[in-house]
């Protein structure tokens, strides 16, 4: 992963989801961690003082006891576990769509963010020399581009030619990017996001990342407030006592911890958030940024991207 210099050595490197999650279950295995994969949790039971989590991996079920749970499932998937939360479906959702490309012109300096009808996103330069697009679409928007006919005239484009097509027509900055890129794996598909703050512990479950609470990802700042959220629960639970009476007052401080290093960043995304998606706005942005160029300093320190946790390096 770290095979290229950053532009500056002050600067940090992206790297893209598919290294950092090997690198994280690398180092949970080297931690002592015992890793059940592919295997997805399907139901979690108390046992008095215990928990039970029912694991599956096809048709084997394997049953797992432990006086402690954390939920780090994220917010998007539905499923049966009472940390998961429900389906929507609503003509505003925004919908997540990612890409990987090589050969682009983008400056390794440069994160760009995206501003077009419906939705937003942003550019970066990732590893191994490839250039990561991410962006979010309201559900509403993508049903109409797919409504366009595709390069053959089949019936309706596929939901990643739609958003293909819609950055490329809508942003010059992508455009220009992708020139002479080719595509480096197919776009993957998530969502819809679920912005917003949750409960950190409820149920004797605790939860950390998305499950806990989401800001909406024109900050950036999903996989910082996923491992930020992991050390500070883990702080709390490292001098929690044995016992449910323990877990509930970790709860507690872990709660408290969570919203005041989080909450202000989840409210400047989505008011952020709700400039970016409002029509001709885009102009709006840019003619701001362009003589106020200390407003980009101002949301830097909004989004929390200047805010250190305590003992965390």
């Amino acid at each position: 992963a770290n095979d290229e210099p950053s532009a500056n050595p002050g600067f940090g490197r992206a790297l893209g989801r598919d290294i950092l999650d090997c690198l994280l279950l690398q180092a949970a295995r080297s931690a002592g961690v015992e890793i059940f994969q592919p295997c997805r949790a399907v139901a979690i039971d108390r046992d008095g003082e215990m928990q039970m989590v029912r694991i599956q991996a096809g048709n084997e079920t394997t049953m797992l006891r432990a006086p402690v749970i954390v939920a780090a499932h994220g917010s998007w998937e539905p499923g049966p576990l009472p940390s998961q939360l429900g389906k929507t479906n609503r003509p505003s959702d925004l919908l997540g769509f990612k890409a990987h490309f090589t050969g682009s012109s983008l400056a390794p300096d440069l994160m760009p963010l995206l501003v077009f009808p419906g939705g937003y996103g942003g550019m970066v330069s990732a590893d191994h020399g490839r250039l990561s697009i991410s962006c979010c679409i309201r559900r509403d928007m993508l049903a109409l581009l797919r409504k366009q006919p595709g390069p053959t005239q089949q019936s309706h484009l596929s939901a990643a030619d739609a958003v293909s097509r819609h950055l490329m027509e809508s942003c010059r900055g992508v455009r220009d990017a992708l020139e002479s890129a080719h595509p480096d794996g197919s776009w993957l598909a998530a969502g819809p996001i679920r912005p917003g703050i949750r409960s950190c512990y409820e149920r004797d479950i605790f939860r950390v990342g998305n499950a806990a609470g989401e800001s909406h990802p024109v900050v950036a700042e999903g996989i910082s407030m996923a491992l930020q959220s992991g050390w500070l629960l883990a702080c709390e639970l490292a001098c929690a006592p044995d016992g449910r009476a323990g877990r509930e007052a970790a709860g507690r401080r872990y709660e408290a911890a969570w919203k005041k290093l989080f909450s202000t960043r989840v409210y400047a995304a989505a008011a952020i958030a709700g400039i970016t998606l409002r029509p001709g706005n885009a102009t709006l942005m840019a003619a701001i940024i362009r003589n106020f160029p200390q407003a980009l300093t101002l949301g830097a320190q909004l989004s929390g991207k200047t805010k250190p946790v305590p003992g965390f390096v």
